[in-house]
């Protein structure tokens, strides 16, 4: 998998999300500038207190930034249990997805495990779930 370079677009669903924990944990205020709402293919599963987005015919909702500090991706990956060396290791791949909206490509973690047995959020919106089975 490529490198993520300054200036490339990048959507977060779940804990990295400005107002989740991992947002200020890496200081993505400053890594990430953002540029807004998105809508993300696929669906989303609790994993147990964080989310996982697998390949399906929903719609998640996430925010999109254009990475401004590519350095703060390698500790994304570490954090995410991407090993670009190991994806069968990998609980999640980064990968190019083309969002529903808007209209681009950007970098997304995908969950690289089974889902089964674990709650679909049906609404796609994690921050939303999280809040409401805390």
């Amino acid at each position: 998998m490529s490198a993520v370079k300054a200036g490339e677009a990048f959507a977060v669903y779940g804990l990295l999300r400005r107002g989740a924990s991992g947002f200020a944990q890496f200081g993505l205020e400053t890594a990430f500038k953002p540029l807004g709402p998105c809508r993300i293919p696929g669906i989303i599963y609790d994993l147990g207190g964080y989310p996982g987005l697998v390949a399906g015919p929903g719609e998640v909702i996430g925010e999109l930034f254009t990475v401004t500090d590519a350095a703060v991706i390698p500790r994304l990956d570490t954090f995410e249990e991407y090993y670009p060396d190991d994806l069968n290791a990998s609980r999640y791949l980064r990968q190019r997805v083309h969002l529903l909206s808007p209209d681009s490509d950007a970098w997304v973690y995908v969950w690289n495990r089974t889902v089964a047995g674990c709650p679909c959020v049906e609404s796609g919106d994690w921050l939303e779930w999280a809040g409401r089975t805390a």
